[in-house]
């Protein structure tokens, strides 16, 4: 038997030993993709699904990590759109200053709506959280004076990284937005995991497991919850921001329930409460739409047929089922 344990023991510290090879890998793959599939379309559909990784992140923090299900995830992302667009046209400030405070004001926005709706349970929450957006679609489509209604906001400039005595690089093709939205993605990535990995994210999966339990032992479950839907929407609203620069155009099409539809699928086909399974899926059903079209006429059902048959075969995401292939492998593994 202690033979049998300290085998055990050199297997884990080897899997630790290795714990740094496979982001290594992972940042290196995707470093490289945009080389692979080259071509300014395929560049184009990466953008687009990095932007899409971005933002099921930030819905990961709370439904994944806090078990609350938000339906305004859209109002976020056309928030962070919105201020960037209003930024940049009326002050001049420039990329990233324009980022941050978009991140800035989508947290305060989160801020100001979770932190009565939080309060809620059950669908309650949801329901909340829907109305906000429909209502912020609203006032996009009707404040004419301010957001132009449906014609939207043109020309917004390409972003732009500039620190005079040393660079100034202008971001105006799919592979420097590429490397621009990857980057967010890192940041990200790492906040989450760094997060997570602290006593915030043990409270949050302590509170999405049992919040009364949570709170009967000491812990500040509104406090938690808020914090975490703010840094989601934060995430969000970075890629709000983006997408502004990428199409030069904002109108409330960006506010549309479509973006949240597609975000919860992401997390929940992916594997909500894991940084793996989201990115997966974000990436999955961010391209996977986009080459369907080819056969246009048959893309989304083809497209639901495959979201229905993944929800059916993978109740866990796909996650969950890299997990059972994993703990199959190490059954079969010799002792």
């Amino acid at each position: 038997m202690s033979n049998g344990r300290t085998e055990a023991d050199q297997r884990a510290e080897a899997r630790a030993g290795r714990a740094w090879l496979r982001p290594v890998v992972v940042g290196l793959v995707a470093l490289g993709l945009p080389w692979v599939l080259a071509g300014r379309y395929h560049r184009h559909v990466l953008v687009l699904a990095g932007l899409f990784v971005l933002m099921a992140l930030g819905f990961d923090l709370v439904l994944g990590y806090l078990g609350e299900l938000s339906l305004g995830h859209a109002a976020f992302f056309g928030i962070g759109a919105y201020a960037t667009a209003l930024l940049t046209r009326h002050t001049g400030i420039p990329f990233p200053g324009d980022l941050i405070l978009a991140c800035f004001f989508t947290g305060v926005c989160g801020f100001l709506i979770g932190y009565p709706s939080l309060r809620l349970k059950g669908p309650y929450f949801a329901i909340v959280t829907f109305g906000f957006a429909e209502i912020i679609r609203l006032v996009a489509l009707n404040w004419t004076s301010v957001t132009r209604g449906p014609m939207g906001l043109p020309d917004i400039p390409h972003a732009r990284l500039r620190w005079p005595p040393l660079f100034d690089i202008p971001i105006e093709d799919e592979l420097r937005y590429y490397y621009l939205v990857l980057l967010l993605v890192g940041g990200a990535v790492l906040v989450t995991h760094r997060l997570l990995g602290s006593t915030v994210g043990h409270a949050f999966l302590a509170i999405r497991e049992n919040e009364e339990l949570a709170a009967a032992v000491g812990i500040p479950t509104f406090r938690f919850k808020l914090i975490a839907f703010c840094i989601g929407m934060m995430f969000t609203g970075a890629a709000g921001n983006v997408y502004a620069h990428y199409v030069h155009f904002v109108d409330p099409t960006a506010l549309s329930f479509y973006y949240t539809v597609t975000v919860v699928s992401m997390v929940i086909v992916g594997g909500q409460g894991s940084l793996r399974g989201t990115i997966i899926g974000a990436l999955a059903f961010g391209m996977l739409p986009e080459y369907l079209r080819a056969a246009e006429k048959v893309r989304m059902p083809i497209f639901g047929l495959l979201l229905v048959l993944a929800i059916v075969f993978m109740p866990e995401g796909i996650n969950g089922l890299l997990d059972r292939v994993r703990a199959r492998r190490g059954a079969h593994a010799p002792a």
